[in-house]
């Protein structure tokens, strides 16, 4: 599951101010793992599973969730960490 470790640095990248795209970007990157990461912890029954879909859920593009910036950084610290934390369990 190495590649949780790609959300998780564009998660920490995006404490910082950057232009709206970033966090567009942002957006799918984490999205898009967290769905193919959360599809493939479907069969053992994880409660990672259900953790993982719900961050990529906040964070979808499609319908994107209106909070204040400093929500959002919070929330990017937090997720960035359960990825980092996540990735580095299953790489042993």
């Amino acid at each position: 599951m190495k590649i949780l470790y790609v959300p998780a640095v564009f998660l920490f990248i995006a404490i910082f101010a950057l232009p709206y795209g970033y966090y567009t970007f942002l957006r799918l990157v984490v999205t898009g793992v967290s769905f193919y990461v959360a599809f493939g912890l479907l069969k053992k029954e994880n409660v990672n599973f259900w953790v993982i879909l719900f961050i990529g859920l906040l964070f979808n593009p499609l319908i994107p969730i209106h909070l204040s910036k400093d929500i959002w950084m919070l929330i990017n610290i937090i997720a960035g960490s359960y990825f980092t934390v996540i990735a580095f369990r299953n790489d042993k």
